[in-house]
């Protein structure tokens, strides 16, 4: 077995799965020069704390037991009136 497989293992026992998936993409775009080994590695990283935040924010949602999870984009400002709808996106923004 060669260390590509033995370090392809090794993501998947750590739970490291995005990165897993993306991994020979970023490294075609390190071989061919259009990223360097620092800049790969940090954009690997964000991709696995963004699905840990969004694994962790799923989870607090079926805790708190909600039916399903809706944005803020979703909501009808025509159905609740009282709703003050520009302040309601200032807040988003």
């Amino acid at each position: 077995m060669n260390n590509y497989v033995k370090f392809l293992n090794n993501l998947k026992e750590l739970g490291l799965n995005n990165i897993k998936n993306n991994i020979d993409t970023y490294l075609n775009l390190m071989s061919s020069g259009e990223k360097n080994i620092i800049d790969a590695l940090y954009e690997l990283s964000n991709l696995e704390i963004k699905a840990k935040q969004e694994k962790a924010m799923l989870a607090c949602v079926k805790v708190a037991n909600f039916p399903f999870l809706k944005e803020i984009d979703e909501f009808d400002f025509d159905f609740q009136p009282s709703v003050n709808k520009q302040q309601i996106l200032d807040l988003k923004s």
